[in-house]
């Protein structure tokens, strides 16, 4: 796998690799004394990029807590992921797990298609043969991250997430509830039919023998 680092003027980065993981992207663990990366993955593996990240990059890095992670696959990006970032060897004092609790990864693909339209390459950082010039380029390969394609599975993914909206226990989401039958005067979304009131018989009195 190769792995480039992107980022944008507002303080945002990301890493973008040209094949599908076995694994989600779980988190990045930045070594500010060496300035080598680590990509970790949920099952515990992890790529020890092998290309230092260049010093300005590296301080850039040092002020950002979450970095945006894709992965591609025949010019479609496959998988993405909002992972935390991790200092060893803080400059700043902070120790490994003072950056702990940066919470878990977020697949939300609205915030990586917005990192993208912003982003411009910064470096290689990692590749499978470093020694081959051919490899030195991005791996986006002449395209623009602007102009990114997703995977069908990402877009329907995307279009859920944007629609459900707020679950609700015991609704079937996907299908589409029809009103219900329309009341009296026009009122819809009821079905109860109203009763006609009975009027009571006249009532019996002494006064009606006489």
């Amino acid at each position: 796998m190769n792995i480039d680092l992107f980022l944008t003027h507002h303080g945002e980065a990301g890493l973008i690799g040209d094949r599908p993981s076995e694994n989600k992207p779980s988190g990045v663990i930045l070594d500010a004394e060496t300035n080598f990366m680590t990509l970790e993955f949920a099952d515990g593996q992890t790529i020890h990029l092998n290309i230092p990240i260049e010093e300005h990059y590296a301080e850039q890095l040092l002020m950002v807590p979450r970095m945006q992670v894709g992965m591609m696959e025949d010019g479609q990006v496959r998988e993405h992921a909002n992972v935390p970032l991790y200092y060893l060897n803080d400059p700043y004092g902070s120790s490994f797990a003072e950056t702990a609790f940066r919470g878990k990864p977020d697949h939300t693909l609205v915030g990586f298609q917005q990192f993208m339209k912003r982003c411009t390459f910064a470096q290689a950082i990692h590749r499978e043969d470093v020694g081959n010039e051919d490899s030195v380029g991005s791996v986006l390969r002449g395209s623009s991250p602007q102009n990114l394609q997703f995977a069908p599975q990402l877009v329907r993914d995307k279009s859920l997430d944007v629609n459900i909206g707020p679950r609700t226990p015991g609704l079937s989401y996907g299908i589409s509830h029809a009103p219900g039958p329309k009341g009296p005067g026009g009122m819809g979304g009821s079905s109860t039919r109203s009763t006609p009131r009975r009027t009571p018989p006249p009532r019996h009195t002494s006064d009606d023998d006489n």
